[in-house]
C-alpha cells in the first residue's frame, strides 16, 4: 500500500492532477499483471483508463519514451519508476544484495535499465521535473547499495534456466 500511495505523492508533488495520481497507482499496483481495460473504463473513466494503458504499454516497452509527447504519461511513468527503484534500495538494504534475484533480469540488465531511464527522463523531463533528481538519485543509491557480484550469484540459482 506505500508503494502505491507513494507514486500518488510523486505525481501530485510534481504537479500532477488527480486523474494521473490515480493513474499512477493503478500502474503501480497492477505491474506485471494482466488489467482488464473494459472493466478500468467503466470504473475509473475513458481518460484515467486511457492514462493507464499507455503508461502501462510505455512502461512494458521503455523506449517508447522518447516518442511520447504527453507530459501525463512522463510523469507516471517517471513516478512508478523512481518508486520501483527506491523500493529496491529499501529491498536491498533489508536483505542484501539477494533482492535481486526476485527480477527476471540480471542485475547488471537491470541497472543498465534503470541508468537508461535516467538519462531519458532527464533528456525529456529536463530540470522542471523534481522526478528527475529523485530518480538518479535513488539509482545511485542502488548502485553504491548494491554488492553487484553477490547480487549475479543470487539471481543465477534463483533463475538457474535463463542463467
Amino acid at each position: 500500500m506505500a508503494q502505491v500511495l507513494g507514486v500518488a505523492s510523486l505525481v501530485l508533488g510534481d504537479g500532477g492532477t488527480r486523474r494521473e495520481a490515480i493513474a499512477g497507482m493503478i500502474v503501480d499496483a497492477t505491474r506485471g499483471t494482466a488489467l482488464d481495460r473494459h472493466e478500468l473504463r467503466a470504473r475509473v473513466g475513458k481518460k484515467t483508463a486511457r492514462l493507464v494503458a499507455v503508461c502501462t504499454d510505455v512502461l512494458a516497452d521503455p523506449a517508447r519514451l522518447d516518442e511520447e509527447e504527453d507530459p501525463s504519461v512522463l510523469r507516471v511513468c517517471a513516478a512508478v519508476t523512481v518508486r520501483e527503484v527506491q523500493e529496491l534500495v529499501r529491498e536491498v538494504r533489508r536483505h542484501g544484495s539477494v533482492a535481486f534475484a526476485r527480477h527476471d533480469d540480471p542485475p547488471p540488465k537491470l541497472l543498465g535499465h534503470y541508468r537508461q531511464l535516467v538519462a531519458v527522463f532527464r533528456r525529456r523531463l529536463g530540470r522542471v521535473s523534481p522526478l528527475t533528481p529523485e530518480l538518479r538519485a535513488a539509482v545511485a543509491e542502488l548502485e553504491r547499495d548494491a554488492e553487484l557480484e553477490t547480487a549475479i550469484a543470487a539471481w543465477r540459482v534463483a533463475h538457474v534456466d535463463a542463467a
